[in-house]
């Protein structure tokens, strides 16, 4: 594969519209080409490495152009993305290829070579700020994370530790935070239902500080309710009858004094007297008394006196009976007991009431043994149970007592977990404690999220660093051309394990590359990469541009001889080149090098029309093909100028203060090679010319506008009038002084 010609290119930098001249050769095998700076050679090399990069040009997006192949065949913007075996070194490799000045490299210079690697590289630097991004965000969440928990834990201690006040709980581990979060978690779903108000809770606190008071006995609580077989014993009594012999009807009507004779009876069993009034007791009255008061009648006496005891006694039991005292009883039962004792007393008055009157009614029968007596209707049995009632209740506040005394623990121990509940549900709302838990498990899933994105950032870079080390071309291969570069082994390359590379000078670590050790070390690397990957030279298309930019005349010796070993298999080669005297090293190297080889030779031009600024390619001149120096090309442009009328449309006018400083400094630098400055040496030239203006005017445009690399040159490029007058004084000076050696130029031309 080689290319014939450039047909045509647009938009491209300075070729803004390029065809191909019919003037000029088509390129063969090898091609060499020369310009000056910013005429185009690098903009042309950018050309080829499209079909390289398989992409147009950064810079220039909407290229059009047209390359012609042997086989007819053509490569155009529409084709780049084949795979053609097109190599080009220039300034675009190197900076794809090498980072000299890597700012993470341990000792510097540590060297990134190759585009891959360099491209890894970026990747790497990349992924290590990902890293430390994420790293750094890692920690912030962790810190908030970590900030939330103190806070909440000290939160959780300051609650437990309340509760253990509020309980009386001396052992902190009996009640710590983690015990409090148990509680926490065991009512989350329905706190709210454990808040308690302030009279519930003041309860609870009471009773988990109450003292456990002793169980009552309830066998005081119980009584034997006798009324009603009572009344039913009276009012048998009150119905008998006594059956007397001879009642004395005035003792019957008269109870008292029945009672009274009765008694006398008795006590005059044994007296023949009336102990009372003296007189004679006789055994006639006597008979008589004791026919009213016969032995029924004694019985019934016996069994009223019997029934009057027990109900006496009765209502002496009822009188004495007692229940315990109220301070014997826990504080929530004091009141109603109280109450019940109050109701108890009324009750007994009552009931001991109801048995009097039944002993009242005893007393009447007594009066009246010979008839039956209605009991009294006011007596009834209700009295009874109301008592055996309000025993009941007093029992049961008794028995409640006794419950209370025999669980009081067991609801000590409720009451605490109420409170412990209610402390709980307060803290949970007034702490917002799920909203924080909620916050701080929310920052643990990012955390988990940020480790991992960390884990795969690291497998990343840990995966690029193996492809750095992988992708990197053996120091052994670099070491060698370099030594055979220079002859030595000044300069060396130590590959180390991350597939970096450090460069040492005479043993010890070389910084502060000079640019040209540095293009030195690219075009070395650029030819050993292409044998690393096995890339087929006797079938590319190599281009290299301006490989001795910035190299002195001992380095570009160098070059021109290690180019001279690499160019010899290449199916074709393109060089372009400033350096005239390389262009000299490469006509020699074609002459007698690479006789019988196809080959040609052409000139890159910048020239400018009007406000157009394009570039151009050439057959190169035959001046400059046949001199060893461009000194004479140089007049030959300045004396075309002065010759021609039409000297605004000379094609290489912008060129031409660049030029005329060029020749000058030539022709001084033989003229006087004495070392001076050049315009110490123009002073001595021009001497004390009588056109003093013309040569102001000439030494200024040579110094002011003959910089192109100038931002301002474009606006400040001087009158063309001139310029003309400038460029005639310095010939025509020459011509006076230096005849001989101007009519020998005009020769050469």
């Amino acid at each position: 594969m080689k290319i014939v010609k450039i047909e045509n290119i647009k938009y491209f930098g300075q070729y803004n519209d390029f065809s191909w001249p019919d003037i000029l050769k088509t390129f063969e095998r090898y091609n060499f080409i020369y310009g000056w700076n910013y005429s185009g050679k690098t903009t042309l090399s950018r050309l080829l490495r499209i079909f390289e990069k398989k992409q147009l040009h950064k810079d220039y997006s909407n290229a059009m152009f047209s390359l012609e192949l042997e086989n007819n065949q053509k490569l155009t913007e529409e084709v780049i993305r084949n795979d053609y075996p097109i190599r080009v070194f220039n300034e675009d490799f190197i900076e794809d290829n090498f980072d000299w000045n890597n700012e993470n490299a341990e000792i510097e210079p540590v060297l990134i070579l190759g585009e891959e690697s360099k491209e890894l590289e970026q990747q790497l630097k990349q992924k290590q700020n990902e890293k430390q991004e994420t790293e750094e965000q890692k920690k912030n969440k962790e810190n908030e994370k970590s900030q939330k928990e103190v806070l909440l834990q000290n939160k959780l201690t300051a609650k437990a530790s309340e509760i253990r006040a509020v309980l009386s709980i001396t052992n902190p581990r009996e009640f710590d935070k983690n015990f409090l979060v148990q509680k926490i978690e065991q009512i989350r779903n329905d706190y709210s239902k454990y808040i308690l108000d302030d009279d519930r809770l003041n309860n609870l606190r009471s009773l988990i500080s109450s003292q456990k008071l002793d169980s009552l006995n309830l066998s005081s609580t119980s009584i034997d309710p006798k009324l009603g077989q009572f009344i039913l014993d009276v009012n048998s009594i009150l119905n008998i009858k006594v059956s007397a012999q001879k009642i004395i009807e005035k003792l019957n009507k008269n109870t008292r004094l029945s009672q009274w004779v009765k008694e006398g009876i008795e006590l005059h069993k044994e007296e023949n007297t009336c102990q009372f009034c003296g007189n004679v007791l006789t055994k006639e009255r006597l008979e008589e008394l004791n026919k009213h008061f016969s032995k029924e009648f004694d019985n019934l006496m016996k069994m009223i006196n019997q029934k009057e005891s027990e109900l006496n006694k009765y209502v002496d039991y009822i009188n004495t009976f007692s229940f315990p005292d109220k301070a014997r009883f826990y504080g929530e039962f004091r009141h109603d007991y109280e109450n019940l004792m109050r109701t108890f007393d009324e009750i007994r008055k009552k009931y001991i009431n109801t048995i009097k009157l039944l002993i009242d009614e005893l007393s009447k029968k007594k009066g009246k043994p010979f008839e039956s007596i209605v009991i009294n209707q006011s007596i009834k049995v209700d009295e009874e149970n109301e008592i055996i009632d309000i025993f009941k209740q007093i029992k049961t506040i008794i028995s409640q007592h006794n419950d209370k005394s025999n669980s009081l623990e067991k609801e000590k121990e409720d009451a605490k977990e109420k409170i412990k509940f209610h402390f709980c549900s307060k803290f949970i709302e007034d702490e917002k404690y799920f909203e924080i838990i909620k916050e701080i498990n929310q920052l643990a899933i990012e955390i988990d999220k940020l480790k991992q994105e960390e884990r795969q950032i690291t497998d990343q870079i840990e995966q690029i660093k193996q492809k750095i080390e992988s992708s990197a071309i053996g120091a052994h291969k670099l070491n060698e051309y370099l030594n055979k570069f220079f002859g030595d082994d000044r300069l060396r390359i130590e590959q180390t394990q991350n597939g970096r590379y450090k460069l040492y000078r005479n043993n010890q670590i070389a910084k502060n590359l000079s640019t040209g050790e540095r293009n030195i070390i690219s075009l070395i690397y650029f030819f050993a990469k292409l044998e690393e990957a096995n890339f087929d030279l006797n079938n590319a298309i190599i281009c290299i541009d301006d490989p001795v930019s910035s190299l002195d005349a001992n380095h570009m010796h160098r070059v021109y001889s290690f180019l001279s070993e690499k160019i010899v298999n290449i199916e074709q080669l393109f060089i372009t080149t400033h350096n005239f005297d390389f262009l000299n090293l490469i006509k020699d190297l074609y002459k007698y090098g690479l006789r019988n080889k196809e080959g040609n030779f052409y000139l890159i031009k910048r020239i400018n029309r009007g406000n157009d600024c394009f570039s151009t390619i050439e057959n190169l001149p035959d001046l400059l093909l046949k001199f060893k120096s461009e000194y004479n090309y140089l007049f030959s442009l300045l004396k075309s100028f002065n010759d021609i009328d039409d000297k605004a449309n000379f094609d290489q006018l912008y060129l031409l203060p660049n030029i005329l400083r060029r020749f000058f400094e030539l022709y001084l630098f033989m003229k006087y090679p004495d070392g001076n400055k050049f315009k110490e040496k123009a002073d001595k030239f021009f001497g004390c010319s009588s056109e003093t203006d013309k040569k102001t005017m000439t030494l200024k445009i040579m110094d002011e506008y003959s910089h192109e690399q100038n931002p301002e040159h474009s606006v400040r490029f001087p009158d063309i009038q001139e310029l003309t007058i400038a460029i005639e004084f310095v010939l025509k000076y020459l011509q006076d002084k230096d005849k001989e050696h101007y009519d020998a130029l005009c020769q050469s031309k």
